[in-house]
């Protein structure tokens, strides 16, 4: 599994998660070194994730609101207008277009990330 971040002019890195992503590994690998050090980037911006319960558990809600995180509330049954999952569609095509077979994510974080990096 992957997880990455974008904005109408930024992206964060793309991140390679091993195994399920719960509440603890949303906090501690992607929120805490990824999420937060973009925002107090840009501060302008509001966090949009989507309704998993591991990004609505209360630890999560807790840490974000201790944090001053702005969270945009969202519908859990509008993917369709997620920006990201355009993203994740297009980083799907451009990894099944290529002529070796993709192994998961996991095996190659390096492709994702050169493949992300080309989105937009």
């Amino acid at each position: 599994m992957v997880w990455g971040g974008v904005s109408q002019h930024h992206r964060t890195e793309l991140v390679v998660i091993t195994g399920n992503l719960n509440a603890v590994c949303y906090r501690e690998d992607i929120l805490l070194p990824h999420v937060v050090p973009f925002l107090q980037a840009h501060p302008d911006m509001t966090l949009q994730h989507d309704n998993a319960t591991s990004h609505t558990a209360r630890s999560v809600h807790d840490f974000l609101q201790d944090r001053n995180v702005s969270v945009l509330l969202w519908s859990a049954k509008s993917p369709d207008v997620n920006p990201i999952e355009h993203v994740w569609d297009l980083l799907d095509r451009r990894v099944r277009a290529r002529v070796i077979p993709p192994p998961p994510p996991q095996k190659c974080p390096g492709t994702c990330r050169r493949l992300c990096g080309r989105v937009g």
